[in-house]
């Protein structure tokens, strides 16, 4: 049994770090992108406020991509032990 949880565990934690991983590396891109002011507007802002809420959307992205990576990784942690137990030979008597 533990080591089942162990394995479903591992898969939680590796999806976690891997979509904080993404977020981090897309977050910026994306943030930047959405700040972009358009064509003929002029660029006039309160360059604090803008670097406050830029930092609280970069947190903001990495924990909820670290919520739906664990997720992602709980059911294929759960997926890959079914199908391991299912193949399993049946234990010798």
């Amino acid at each position: 049994m533990m080591q089942i949880v162990r394995t479903v565990l591992s898969f939680v934690v590796g999806g976690a770090l891997l979509g904080v991983l993404l977020a981090s590396f897309v977050g910026p891109k994306y943030i930047a992108w959405d700040n972009t002011v358009g064509s003929g507007a002029s660029a006039m802002c309160v360059c604090q406020e803008v670097a406050l809420q830029g930092a609280q959307r970069m947190i903001s992205l990495q924990m909820n991509w670290c919520a739906v990576g664990a997720i992602l990784g709980l059911v294929a942690g759960g997926i890959f032990t079914y199908v391991r137990k299912k193949n399993a030979p049946a234990p010798a008597v």
